[in-house]
């Protein structure tokens, strides 16, 4: 009785892995537990790219990344938004079911769009607090909006601050 049960689920177990395709593949699942090795990785490329990128923008002189160039913290964030996604693609893969790939697709674009929104919106903020612009004052006030000219880039820049903080 117990070798026929190790037999069958010897079998259950040869057919339970998923392709990203969202196709079954006839290999052996290694672990169905935890799989350690991505998230650790999703958790030092996450400390590294998103909580060291300030902390590397304070120690990295201002010099080396004038406004018109991308700065130290706009590397950090461009390798996150390029390694997360096929960090993402890899733990699917190894889901126990398989996903539909539009289901799949429609993940990893919803969040390189969103990390690429972020990354232009923080690197917008992180220029204008460079130029001068002081985020406790109302966009009006603002020294830096005071002296623009056309005016009418004001309205620009209220309906900017107004997308910022109502999108992210």
């Amino acid at each position: 009785m117990s070798a026929r049960k190790r037999r069958s689920n010897d079998l259950k177990e040869k057919t339970k892995t998923s392709a990203p395709c969202g196709l079954k593949e006839n290999v052996p699942h290694q672990r169905r537990n935890f799989h350690f090795d991505l998230w650790f990785c999703l958790t030092l490329q996450n400390w590294i790219l998103d909580f060291g990128r300030p902390i590397v923008m304070i120690f990295l002189p201002l010099e080396w990344f004038p406004l018109n160039k991308p700065s130290a913290g706009d590397y950090f964030h461009m390798a996150y938004n390029v390694i997360t996604p096929f960090l993402m693609l890899k733990l699917i893969e190894r889901s126990p079911r398989a996903l539909p790939r539009s289901a799949v697709y429609l993940c990893i674009i919803t969040f390189v769009m969103g990390a690429s929104i972020h990354l232009v919106g923080d690197s917008i903020n992180h220029r204008l607090l460079l130029s001068g612009y002081q985020l406790h004052l109302s966009v009006r006030e603002n020294p830096i909006i005071k002296d623009l000219k056309p005016a009418s880039l004001v309205s620009i820049f209220i309906m900017f601050i107004c997308l910022c903080r109502g999108v992210g």
